[in-house]
Protein backbone atom coordinates (compact mmCIF):
# COMPACT_ATOMS: atom_id res chain seq x y z
CA UNK A 1 0.00 0.00 0.00
CA UNK A 2 2.55 2.31 1.09
CA UNK A 3 4.86 1.28 -2.28
CA UNK A 4 1.58 2.36 -4.18
CA UNK A 5 1.59 5.56 -2.48
CA UNK A 6 4.75 6.38 -3.53
CA UNK A 7 4.83 5.30 -6.98
CA UNK A 8 1.91 7.82 -7.36
CA UNK A 9 3.74 10.70 -6.31
CA UNK A 10 5.35 13.34 -8.28
CA UNK A 11 8.71 13.43 -6.79
CA UNK A 12 9.12 9.47 -7.67
CA UNK A 13 7.80 9.84 -10.95
CA UNK A 14 10.38 12.54 -11.83
CA UNK A 15 13.22 10.20 -10.49
CA UNK A 16 12.07 7.23 -12.74
CA UNK A 17 11.52 10.22 -16.01
CA UNK A 18 15.33 11.08 -14.99
CA UNK A 19 16.48 7.51 -15.09
CA UNK A 20 14.68 7.02 -18.35
CA UNK A 21 16.18 9.64 -19.89
CA UNK A 22 19.70 8.98 -18.63
CA UNK A 23 19.05 5.53 -20.21
CA UNK A 24 18.16 6.47 -23.21
CA UNK A 25 20.97 8.86 -23.43
CA UNK A 26 23.24 6.24 -22.47
CA UNK A 27 21.92 4.11 -25.44
CA UNK A 28 22.28 7.05 -27.60
CA UNK A 29 25.95 7.30 -26.77
CA UNK A 30 26.72 3.86 -27.49
CA UNK A 31 25.09 3.60 -31.08
CA UNK A 32 26.25 6.94 -32.25
CA UNK A 33 29.83 5.45 -30.78
CA UNK A 34 29.43 2.53 -32.96
CA UNK A 35 28.25 3.95 -36.14
CA UNK A 36 31.06 6.64 -36.14
CA UNK A 37 33.30 3.29 -35.42
CA UNK A 38 32.09 1.20 -38.22
CA UNK A 39 30.37 3.59 -40.53
CA UNK A 40 31.66 7.15 -39.68
CA UNK A 41 30.24 8.61 -43.00
CA UNK A 42 26.54 8.40 -41.08
CA UNK A 43 27.56 9.83 -38.29
CA UNK A 44 25.07 13.16 -39.05
CA UNK A 45 22.46 10.69 -40.19
CA UNK A 46 22.60 8.56 -37.44
CA UNK A 47 22.86 12.01 -35.04
CA UNK A 48 19.72 13.31 -36.65
CA UNK A 49 17.72 10.07 -36.78
CA UNK A 50 18.19 9.52 -32.95
CA UNK A 51 18.20 12.90 -31.41
CA UNK A 52 14.53 12.68 -30.52
CA UNK A 53 13.68 9.26 -30.00
CA UNK A 54 12.39 9.01 -26.41
CA UNK A 55 11.13 5.10 -26.01
CA UNK A 56 13.99 2.98 -24.41
CA UNK A 57 13.12 0.33 -26.90
CA UNK A 58 13.91 1.81 -29.97
CA UNK A 59 17.33 2.16 -29.75
CA UNK A 60 18.28 -1.13 -28.88
CA UNK A 61 16.57 -2.72 -31.83
CA UNK A 62 18.39 -0.02 -33.69
CA UNK A 63 21.68 -1.07 -32.39
CA UNK A 64 21.39 -4.53 -33.82
CA UNK A 65 20.09 -4.28 -36.70
CA UNK A 66 22.94 -1.91 -37.38
CA UNK A 67 25.45 -4.72 -35.81
CA UNK A 68 24.18 -6.80 -38.67
CA UNK A 69 24.37 -4.59 -41.24
CA UNK A 70 27.58 -5.33 -43.87
CA UNK A 71 27.40 -1.97 -45.91
CA UNK A 72 27.01 1.15 -45.76
CA UNK A 73 24.02 1.32 -47.70
CA UNK A 74 22.35 -1.31 -45.49
CA UNK A 75 23.03 0.51 -42.54
CA UNK A 76 21.81 3.69 -44.32
CA UNK A 77 18.56 2.32 -45.08
CA UNK A 78 17.98 0.98 -41.14
CA UNK A 79 19.20 4.50 -39.80
CA UNK A 80 16.17 6.40 -42.33
CA UNK A 81 14.01 3.58 -41.12
CA UNK A 82 13.85 4.86 -37.91
CA UNK A 83 10.91 6.78 -37.14
CA UNK A 84 11.68 8.49 -33.54
CA UNK A 85 10.45 5.70 -31.29
CA UNK A 86 7.00 5.70 -32.66
CA UNK A 87 7.28 1.81 -33.67
CA UNK A 88 9.38 -0.40 -31.42
CA UNK A 89 10.21 -3.06 -33.65
CA UNK A 90 10.27 -3.08 -37.67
Amino acid sequence: MFQDILRESPIYQEIIEQGLEKGIQGQREMLLGFVQMRFPELLALAKQRTEGITDPDVLPSVSHKLLAAQTVEEARQILLDVDKGETKHK
